[in-house]
Parts: structure tokens; sequence; C-alpha cells
């Protein structure tokens, strides 16, 4: 008796295994790491894309990616690949694409001065790119009449307006969430998307690996230097002066920089608003000023010549991303380490740099 129990517990144990085994056998399980917006599931035969709405943190939209005619499971916008074309509403779609060596892919953009990308430009110029104009109020018909596979647009109001007529022709039309990531790693990590959507998968996971490596290894060399200066960071809009918030994703570069943020114990994930006088009184003596939205100190003094109070100013510690304007909108969100470093070499100058900024200058 106790032997055929024995035996029974093995083949169950035995059965349990292997159908553990046959059930992760062909999928190796989500690969992101750090986006909360999105999540990518390799298969078998085909990749599961999952968007999540930032605010629920609920399944949005599913996209199932193949590259042949294999079953797919039911309920998902099928996407075959790798694509031959595609419109790129945002920055961020056309850096990640730059970065992946896939921009002659792109045949519609927002418009062309909001463009750094140097192929994209040039086959503008030779009208292989359209500008497109606006998200909100780009005509089907222009849509339509570029045959493009896909269109990616910014998800602010979760879908596209003409997704449903657009996806019934085939053109399918995938929001972006990037932008709504606040892990600088994060919104990188969307170019894994981009990466199974070109068919160049193996080069976005290599590319994401290093910039995770190198981050990582910048905050640690931050993390060990004893100086912590202060820092804001922003500028006015009207009478209103607007700082990112204490949860935001440029709140955590400046975290992951080793300095003291002034608003960093502030709420949420987007902007703090404030007046002038309240912004001054808590900034007066603030170490460094960043993203003035102006590129020289006689711009920044005509605009508001009461900035020349904060000392900031005073001492020539402005410094703005501006001089590079399409570029850093581009390359940023891809190159988190770049941003990274910038910030690290101007708030600890003792730290040894043998190199220009990347984005960053100083307001002269």
């Amino acid at each position: 008796m106790k032997l055929i129990s024995s035996i029974f517990l093995f083949l169950l144990f035995f059965s349990c295994s292997q159908d553990k085994v046959k059930s992760y056998k062909f999928s190796k399980g989500s690969i992101i790491k750090y986006a909360k917006n999105i999540d990518i599931i390799e298969k078998e035969s085909y990749v599961l894309i999952h968007l999540k709405d930032p605010e629920t943190n609920q399944i949005e939209k599913r996209f199932v990616l193949v590259k042949d005619d294999s079953k797919t499971p039911e309920g998902y916008i099928i996407i075959k690949t790798p694509i031959s074309s595609v419109i790129a509403l945002s920055s961020t779609n056309i850096g990640m694409l730059a970065k992946l060596k896939s921009t002659s892919l792109v045949k519609g953009v927002s418009s062309h001065l909001y463009v750094h990308d140097p192929i994209i430009l040039n086959n503008y110029k030779q009208g292989k790119v359209i500008e497109m104009g606006e998200q909100n109020s780009i005509p089907a018909e222009s849509i339509i009449a570029s045959k493009v596979d896909i269109l990616i647009y910014d998800g602010f109001g979760h879908t596209f307006q003409h997704e449903e007529q657009l996806e019934k022709i085939g053109i399918v039309c995938l929001a972006n969430y990037d932008w709504r990531e606040i892990h600088p790693l994060g919104k990188a990590e969307w170019i894994k998307l981009y990466g199974y959507l070109t068919g160049k998968e193996k080069a976005a996971i290599d590319y994401f690996n290093e910039v995770e490596k190198e981050y990582n290894e910048l905050k640690k060399i931050a993390l060990n230097v004893v100086s912590k200066p202060s820092l804001f960071s922003g500028n006015m809009v009207g009478d209103i002066w607007n700082s990112p918030a204490g949860e935001s994703f440029n709140a955590v570069l400046f975290k992951d920089a080793n300095c003291k943020y002034v608003y960093a114990n502030s709420k949420g994930t987007g902007s703090i608003s404030k007046s002038f006088e309240q912004t001054l009184v808590d900034n007066r003596a603030t170490d460094f000023w960043f993203n003035p939205g102006v590129v020289s100190k006689s711009e920044l003094l005509k605009a508001h010549p009461k900035f020349s109070n904060f000392d900031a100013v005073k001492k020539n510690k402005v410094y703005s991303y501006s001089f590079s304007g399409n570029e850093f909108w581009e390359r940023s969100a891809i190159e988190p380490h770049h941003v990274l470093s910038d910030l690290i070499h101007i708030l600890h100058p003792e730290i040894e740099n043998k190199r220009n900024y990347y984005f960053y200058r100083q307001l002269k």
C-alpha cells in the first residue's frame, strides 16, 4: 500500500512538474522591469503588448505582434511585424526609432518644426514625410492617404479620434504613454516596443541594458559624493511659476543626482504651481536653477528683472537644455543616463569630467 501511495505521489509530482514546464516552455514572460504603462510578453510565435491606463493601471488595449499567419489569441489587435511605415506624432517616438536606425519608416509627423532627426527632415524636404498637424485635428483622409501600417500618438484622450475607422482598413492606432512614466529607466524602456515593431528587438533590449547599467553606475557615483547642493527648477508661465512635483520624473532625476531638490517632499507626479513671490522666498539662497526655458542670462533678466534676486542668477549657476531644443525632446527619453550625467557633473564638479555636457549648458 505504501509502495502504491509513493508511486501515486511521484506520478502526481511528475505530472505537475511537467505541466509547469509545459506552461512556461514557450513563454519568457514579461520583459518589462521599470515601465508601469506597458507590458511586453513573449510567446512561442507571437508577442503580446498590453497598454495600461496611467490613471488606473488597468489594461486599456491589447495588441499581438506576429511575423506570419500564426494563430493568435482572441481579443487582441493584430500587428504584422516588422512594420514598413509609421506616423510618429511625438518627439520621443522619433528618438526611439532613431536609436534603432529606423526613422526611414516615418511617413508622417505632427510638424517638421519639432523634428531634429536629419533623415526625417531630409525626407520631408523630398516630400516623403507629410506634416499631419495637431493630433486632435488630423483629417482621417490624410492618414488613409499615407498608407501607413501604424500610427503612434500621445494618449492624452486614451483613444485616437479616427481610431475605429482606421483600424477597419488596417491602420493600427497605438497610444504612447512613455511621457507618463515616472522612473527615467521606465521611460527609456519603451524602446523595447519599438524594437518589436521594427523587428529589431534584440538591438532594443541590448541598448536598454547598456542604458540601465550606465544609469545605475552614475547614480552610485553620485550617492557616494559628500556634497549635496540645493536645486530648484522651472520657470514662469504668465504669473505662475511651475516646478516639477516631488514624485515626478524630474524629481527622480534630481534625487538620483544626489542634490537637495527644494520641492522634493511635495505630492504629485506633474507640476506644482506657485507665485513668483513664494518661489523667491523658497529659493533666494538655493544653489542651482535648472530649466529656466531660455538660453541666455540677458534673455532671462529681460523677461523678468526680479530674477536677479536669486543667488543662482547672481553666481551664474543657471543651466538649461533649451540650447538643444528639439534634440533634447527626441533624445532625452531614450538617453536618461546622459541627462543624469549632465546633472551630476554640474552639481558635483569635484567629480572628474573630461567631456562636454550632452544636453545642458550654462546661461551666460
